[in-house]
């Protein structure tokens, strides 16, 4: 068995996760694999490191952070990172993997329906447009691969349940990010967690309490 499935499924055992959720992540690696270049959904880069850099890489918080029956929105999901792993393991979970670019909102519902998940919908808008029926709706708000904009922390507030969080996957100014956030809102609650695996590196996150 490849070095990087083995990785993974150590994870979920460590964890405590069911290992026949393995059957969902092989159907997503062979789904993802064959879209992938024609929608421009991962980079070519990646494309041989799909367990480590994106399925791997999406979870990992999830030795800190429980899902369970909780409300999410992953803002600019792209091919469904990290909000569909992390799905995978909390079925009790509701996602709403929010993307504004229409073939990627289709490949997700497509992909939706290949897994089976259940409590799942795309939104293909805007986070800007997102409707009143989603203030104070949502446990967390997941960001992976977005620059977070001062309107767009505005958004995620808004949109955030109280004591709900926005959760910020490492970006390569992610120093910048964390100084420029704290200046501008000086009264939110700040934290950042710092995660390691072997086969992945070193994955910080910027976590903001909507307190």
């Amino acid at each position: 068995m490849d070095k990087d499935i083995i990785e993974f499924t150590n994870f979920l055992k460590k964890n405590k996760f069911p290992l026949d959720l393995m059957e969902k992540f092989r159907i997503y690696h062979s789904v993802l694999s064959k879209k992938s270049q024609k929608l421009n959904l991962i980079s070519k880069n990646s494309l041989d490191r799909i367990w480590p850099a994106h399925f791997l890489d999406s979870i990992l918080i999830c030795d800190e952070i429980n899902f369970s029956n909780k409300t999410v929105l992953d803002f600019g999901t792209g091919a469904g990172f990290p909000g569909i792993p992390i799905k995978i393991l909390y079925p009790t979970m509701q996602i709403f993997l929010l993307e504004s670019v229409r073939k990627k909102a289709l490949f997700l519902r497509y992909l939706l329906e290949k897994l089976d998940l259940q409590k799942s919908e795309v939104l293909n808008i805007r986070l800007e447009n997102l409707g009143n029926q989603f203030i104070n709706f949502f446990d967390f708000v997941l960001v992976r691969a977005v620059r977070m904009k001062y309107s767009y922390y505005k958004k995620c507030f808004d949109l955030l349940k109280r004591n709900g969080e926005i959760i910020i996957y490492q970006s390569e100014n992610f120093h910048n990010q964390v100084e420029d956030f704290r200046k501008k809102y000086q009264n939110k609650n700040v934290r950042i967690i710092s995660k390691y695996h072997p086969i992945k590196g070193m994955r910080k996150y910027i976590i903001i309490k909507n307190d």
